[in-house]
């Protein structure tokens, strides 16, 4: 049987074999992919609660799903910002914390 699963922006296809009565684990790793994330002026970067480095930050891997990034300027605050990182397309995240 071809078990297909997915994340956002893809797709993977693997050849599962059932036996009757036994169990089995399948698990998927999601993919990792780059993104970027910039800030004005530049700012500390936590992702998912793990403080990251500086911006600006260019193709660090992350998985594909729901993160979040949280941009600290001790003069101009916070930002907290949820992405959804896709295996498709440009992952850039930007946060103006001036505004």
């Amino acid at each position: 049987m071809m078990k297909q699963t997915s994340h956002p922006g893809c797709q993977e296809k693997r050849k599962v074999e059932f036996i009757a009565g036994k169990a089995a684990t399948l698990h998927v790793e999601p993919p990792g992919v780059a993104i970027s994330a910039n800030a004005r002026p530049c700012a500390d970067v936590l992702l998912d609660r793990t403080n990251i480095s500086q911006t600006p930050l260019a193709n660090m891997l992350v998985t594909v799903g729901s993160h979040e990034l949280v941009f600290s300027n001790l003069q101009f605050g916070e930002r907290k910002r949820t992405v959804i990182v896709t295996a498709s397309g440009l992952n850039r995240i930007a946060a103006d914390l001036v505004r």
